[in-house]
């Protein structure tokens, strides 16, 4: 999968989209099962020393921390909204901020 993705992300650069992986927040039996079987060092560092593109992962974003997910892996409507926020800040802060109107 991960070669899938370098040659998806080398297509994708060649037609000039900028390309950046977000690994939205899991927990209880379902991160603890990610864990043990797509560990973050052979998966997700992997993806992005490979492709070369940026990465937001939920655990290195404190503001992307204590949102409800009463399914492990599916946000509540409320924090649904709050992770869009969060997460577009985080991309405008860190990633691609916009530029200034002229």
């Amino acid at each position: 999968q991960i070669q899938r993705a370098v040659n998806a992300v080398a297509t994708l650069r060649a037609r000039g989209v900028q390309v950046i992986f977000v690994r939205p927040p899991t927990t209880g039996p379902y991160l603890e099962f990610d864990n043990k079987v797509f560990p973050r060092a052979k998966t997700w560092d992997v993806l992005l020393a490979r492709t070369g593109a940026p990465g937001i992962h939920f655990e290195d974003y404190p503001e992307l921390q204590g949102l409800e997910l009463p399914e492990w892996s599916h946000l509540t409507h409320a924090d649904a909204n709050r992770f869009t926020e969060a997460l577009v800040h985080i991309i405008e802060r860190d990633f691609w901020q916009v530029a200034a109107p002229h």
